[in-house]
């Protein structure tokens, strides 16, 4: 008999978990549609000012640069060769490649002056200008301008302040 009440036990327990109730739902009050906070609003609406004015800063740099003809990359950088490698290799996703940058203010102050290893696809670059790295070749030597929102954002790096529009000198191997 006591087989028979552990068997009707489970069979109540499982009944139990695997019937799950209906999910929820919040009260609804009014007319249903959630307002917009407005200081959000306001935020996403400076922040969009601002970087279509990067843009236009970066645009007329490049106009100006008349030496060289630029090409515009996904996510908003600029990129062109200042040395040119005839059938060259470009380093492959989560492939390693050394770079040499030269990092400048648009008006020409040196904010950094680096070298080292990264790897294509790691987030070891911000990603604006790993789209530009991209579209170099292994042994060339190319100029990157890209606006705030494509290099190193609103927390900047190091002494690069955040919202700031850089040029960028690089080599990659």
């Amino acid at each position: 008999m006591r087989n028979g009440w552990i068997s009707i036990a489970v069979g109540v327990l499982v009944a139990a978990c695997s019937s799950s109730p209906a999910p929820q739902r919040p009260a609804q009050h009014g007319n249903n549609v959630a307002e917009p906070d407005s200081s959000l609003m306001r935020l996403v609406q400076l922040n969009q000012r601002m970087a279509s004015e990067a843009d236009h800063e970066v645009v007329g740099f490049i106009q100006a640069d008349t030496a060289h003809q630029y090409a515009q990359c996904q996510q908003g950088a600029w990129v062109t060769r200042t040395t040119r490698v005839e059938g060259g290799e470009h380093p492959k996703m989560t492939e390693s490649y050394h770079a040499k940058m030269k990092i400048y203010t648009l008006s020409g102050k040196l904010l950094q002056d680096i070298e080292g290893d990264y790897a294509v696809g790691n987030g070891e670059m911000p990603l604006g200008i790993e789209y530009a790295i991209r579209e170099l070749y292994r042994g060339e030597s190319g100029i990157i301008v890209a606006p705030w929102h494509a290099a190193f954002g609103v927390d900047g790096n190091g002494n690069i302040e955040p919202y700031m529009n850089v040029k960028i000198e690089i080599t990659i191997d």
